[in-house]
């Protein structure tokens, strides 16, 4: 949008929840992560974020306004370049990364940064809050990055567009909100401890209809530890829908798949394609009507309300969320002083939501990394549901 010649994007539902999801339960950020060998030049790399971010004015972007009028606008804030040691860090656990665990001033900014993990393997990171971009926002600001470290020129990306703009949903009379009768993936909470705990499995090889199969082993892990629904959360990228679209907004829309116990790989993979290739985004619940005109700090509080009920009960809206981020063609993601191996996205969590995982691959290697609430975890339980999945992937066909 544009008012008095400036550009601006408003807040949509999706954003308004992220930024109070931050509030309960931060980091709420994206973090695609890309594994290689290399040594970063700091200073290199800062002159090709600030040329990058010039053409990607999402990743410079600060919220502005008070209630009922705020909105992103660009700062013309450059994202910053942070050098850490990595040298002690495996790239598996949650535990021994500080600098992926902060988040952002969204008002003050910057709300995006990249950090050059130095060590063997190196590491770089391009972290920015989820109420400005999505997963494949980031990675479209972070194909610029590179592009720009090779002496080419960046693409640039556009950054006013809501998912609001591409959705098909229907606006029917329902009245009530999701049922919260789905079951975790690894039993019932233990403790008070929601700080997000996550894990990393790399799996030789390419995997085919590797989200379905993901999701049928994912709901007989949950149904392992008790009898109950299992549905999960595909966050589905919108950009598709018009042709030529680059954007690094928050352009993700996630459709909601129930999984019964006698459910095949086949069956789910073309309940996901018939969603998917026939615009089904779903029904607008009344609370989706309403969000818009709720404070943001109200919205925490309910965020917080429902986490703490959803724990007790051990029953949610959903019992998690898989993102698909496919593969990626790690020459765009090479320059001369770094050269990509592999990719990896760490997610994001939130107490009423009982777990997130992020599939993703390159070369001939496949990632998956489970993030979970602290109290969901104890005993090795996070641990065992991703080696079980793992596992099952050999004779889930």
């Amino acid at each position: 949008m544009k008012t008095a010649g400036a550009e601006y994007r408003p807040l949509s539902n999706s954003t308004r929840l992220w930024l109070a999801s931050d509030r309960v339960c931060p980091p709420c950020v994206n973090q695609p992560m890309y594994e290689g060998t290399g040594r970063f030049d700091v200073k290199r790399w800062q002159e090709a974020v600030r040329v990058a971010s010039e053409a990607n004015r999402g990743s410079r972007i600060v919220l502005r306004g008070m209630y009922g009028s705020e909105k992103w606008i660009d700062s013309g804030i450059t994202p910053a370049v942070r050098e850490v040691d990595g040298s002690d860090w495996d790239g598996l656990h949650s535990e021994g990364a500080p600098y992926l665990h902060t988040s952002f001033p969204v008002r003050k900014g910057p709300n995006a940064e990249v950090v050059l993990i130095q060590g063997d393997p190196a590491r770089v990171a391009f972290r920015s809050h989820h109420a400005i971009m999505d997963g494949r926002g980031t990675m479209t600001w972070a194909e610029d990055v590179f592009r720009v470290l090779r002496g080419e020129k960046p693409l640039g990306a556009e950054f006013i567009m809501t998912e609001n703009d591409l959705l098909n949903v229907q606006w029917g009379k329902r009245k009530k909100s999701l049922p919260h009768t789905y079951i975790p993936l690894a039993g019932n909470a233990d403790g008070d401890d929601t700080r997000p705990v996550w894990r990393r499995k790399t799996l030789p090889g390419k995997h085919p209809r590797l989200l379905a199969r993901v999701m049928l082993l994912t709901a007989r892990e949950a149904r392992r530890h008790g009898n109950g629904n299992v549905r999960i959360g595909i966050p589905v990228d919108l950009r598709y829908r018009r042709e030529g679209l680059r954007s690094t907004s928050n352009l993700a829309n996630a459709i909601y798949i129930d999984i019964k116990p006698d459910a095949g790989v086949e069956q789910l993979a073309e309940e996901i394609d018939r969603r998917v290739t026939n615009l089904y985004d779903g029904e607008i619940t009344w609370e989706d009507k309403i969000a818009r005109f709720i404070p943001i700090w109200l919205l925490r509080i309910g965020i917080e309300m429902e986490g703490s009920r959803n724990q007790k009960s051990g029953h949610y809206r959903f019992s998690g969320f898989i993102s698909n981020l496919g593969r990626v063609d790690v020459e765009k993601f090479s320059c001369d002083e770094f050269k990509c191996r592999t990719f990896y996205a760490v997610p994001l969590i939130a107490p009423m939501v009982p777990f997130m995982m992020t599939l993703s691959g390159a070369n001939d290697r496949s990632e998956i990394m489970i993030n979970m609430p602290g109290n969901m975890t104890t005993n090795g339980r996070l641990e065992t549901a991703l080696d079980n999945i793992v596992k099952g992937l050999d004779t889930t066909q």
